[in-house]
């Protein structure tokens, strides 16, 4: 299997790298963003065609898939700039290992239909939708509600007052998992499980709901007539990155039935209800707003022009300011992206 990763030095990207060669994949190409001298360590060890400015003979993502004709992309880049990959993959019919939770939040519709328009498989990598992937097909039963799981972060139940003085570098420290900056603040805003919702309902077109597992040990469930099925593993990324790369096609023992379900469910928080909003009006532009008005927002916070708080107090704003209405196409959400990018910019400048 030919394998090209969009976003090799991140941490997924890192990690599956470390998985091709457990499985005996062949890396054929990667891309990164700035960390020129990881990229430059990976291509001591394999062949391929780097993608970075002025690095490499590469001029643009697609250049990069025509050279290194892969079986398969890992799409692990961060944020919208991650949706013009997954259009590519499918636009070439090549199935996605995908991490990039962004192209389903802001796009599902079209991606989804343009996928089933050109027989492309999209298999999940985030630990919670891979989880219930696995679920779903080790247990033939029909479920009667499907499930993930947050750990809440670190500041979980935390008060206002407690979490005002938050920094940045704390922020970014996740009690159970070792993730990216800005999916470890997400997680602890619950706009993390936000997106997720969303994602989840294109992958497998029902409402899934949240249940609280601060240990990350269990990381999606499936209620059944008579019991629960949970899979439940610690922590590690790799174990949902083979799956994927695998095409789900192995069993694992990580599923576990019960008499009764231990976990609470979260409701009532605005991350949350903004997830079921969006799922309940297909056509709204809510979730384009709400993930511009969140990656501007982090970066506000790193930049010390706005505190913890204010990052669900903008993205408040934003949906506010921002009033829905028709997409048509992928340049619509891109064009809305951006105006919600400069309204915040702007307003801090």
């Amino acid at each position: 299997m030919r394998v090209l990763i969009f976003g090799a030095t991140g941490s997924i990207g890192s990690q599956t790298i470390t998985v091709l060669k457990q499985i005996k994949y062949q890396l054929v190409g990667i891309s990164f963003y700035n960390n020129i001298k990881k990229a430059k360590q990976i291509k001591c060890k394999y062949r391929y065609t780097p993608l970075y400015k002025n690095e490499s003979n590469v001029k643009n993502y697609e250049e990069l898939i025509n050279k290194s004709k892969p079986d398969m992309i890992v799409n692990a880049v961060s944020g919208i700039a991650g949706l013009e990959i997954t259009l590519l993959s499918i636009k070439h019919h090549i199935d996605i290992a995908l991490a990039n939770k962004e192209s389903l939040v802001v796009a599902g519709k079209f991606v989804t239909k343009l996928a089933k328009k050109n027989k492309v498989n999209i298999y999940p990598i985030d630990s919670e939708h891979a989880s219930l992937l696995q679920i779903l097909k080790q247990i033939k039963d029909k479920p009667i509600e499907l499930a993930i799981t947050a750990s809440g972060g670190k500041y979980y139940n935390k008060s206002n007052n407690e979490l005002k003085n938050i920094s940045y570098k704390n922020a970014i420290k996740h009690p159970t998992w070792h993730m990216g900056d800005k999916i470890s603040i997400d997680s602890s805003t619950l706009m993390n499980k936000c997106f997720e919702i969303i994602e989840a309902y294109w992958l497998f077109d029902k409402n899934v709901y949240v249940y609280h597992c601060p240990t990350s040990f269990c990381h999606a469930l499936c209620q059944y007539k008579n019991y629960y099925a949970m899979f439940e593993h610690k922590p590690d990324m790799k174990v949902h990155i083979k799956q994927a790369l695998l095409k789900f096609k192995n069993k694992l023992p990580f599923i576990k039935t019960h008499n009764h379900n231990h976990l609470k469910l979260i409701k009532n928080t605005l991350p949350i209800k903004w997830a079921y909003d969006t799922i309940k009006n297909h056509d709204t532009t809510l979730p384009i707003i709400l993930n511009a008005a969140d990656e501007t927002a982090i970066n506000l916070f790193k930049q010390q022009k706005i505190n913890y708080l204010d990052i669900i107090k903008l993205i408040s704003k934003c949906v506010k300011q921002f009033k829905n209405h028709r997409i048509n196409n992928v340049s619509d959400i891109y064009n809305l992206h951006n105006k919600v990018n400069k309204y915040l910019i702007d307003f801090y400048k």
